[in-house]
Parts: structure tokens; sequence; C-alpha cells
């Protein structure tokens, strides 16, 4: 039974990682200058950052079937995407730009390193 949970949870975990992925791969490209609608942009990250809280909570699922310990250490990346959501909510002409990229870049470790290692979780996976 636990094993099976366990597949599920690692099926989940795999679906889950390669949303963000794309995701993350739109917002990069739009924080290298492709042109996409602010609110398109926005609701991207708001997606981005979504998918990340809930995968975070899977991979602490996954450990604790394994009967292992986990710690998710992008707690500050996490709280940093969200208040970008809400500075980009609040504001009247909002920059999401450099909104988005201050939050990926202040947080330790930064959303490039956050998502390097669930690209690596991802292949443990298979």
């Amino acid at each position: 039974m636990q094993d099976e949970k366990g597949d599920q949870v690692k099926n989940i975990l795999s679906s889950e990682i390669e949303a963000l992925q794309k995701h993350y791969s739109t917002i990069i490209q739009y924080l290298a200058g492709k042109k996409y609608d602010a609110v398109e942009i926005i609701s991207i990250f708001q997606i981005f950052r979504n998918g990340l809280n809930k995968i975070s909570s899977h991979i602490v699922t996954f450990y604790v079937l394994k009967g292992q310990k986990s710690k998710i250490t992008w707690q500050s990346l996490l709280e940093n995407l969200e208040n970008a959501i809400n500075t980009l909510q609040a504001s009247a002409k909002p920059n999401p730009r450099a909104t988005i990229e201050l939050a990926f870049k202040m947080s330790q470790p930064n959303a490039q390193e956050v998502m390097e290692y669930l690209s690596q979780l991802k292949e443990s996976l298979k």
C-alpha cells in the first residue's frame, strides 16, 4: 500500500515539476525581453507560485512516505513570490518584469537553484 502511494506521489511530482518547468521557462523568456501582455505574465507568475507551493507539500509527503525527513529550504523564495504578487496586484501600473526579477533573485536559494533541484528530483523519480 505504501509503495502504491509512493508511486502515486512520484507521478504527481513528475507532472507538477514539468508544469513548473514550462511556466518558469515562459517567465525567464519574459525576463529576457520577450513580449508578453502584463496580465498574462502576472497570471503565469501566479500559477508558478501556486505550483511551487503545491509541489513543496508533495515533496514533504514523498519523503515522509519513504521514512525520511525533508525540509523545504526555499521558504524565502515562496515568501518573495507572494510579496511580488501582492505588489503587482496592488499597483495601478504594475511593472511585472522588475518585480518578478527581484523576487527571483533576492531569495536564497534563488528561483534558478530551486528549479535545478526540482529538475534533478524529477530525474531521480524515473
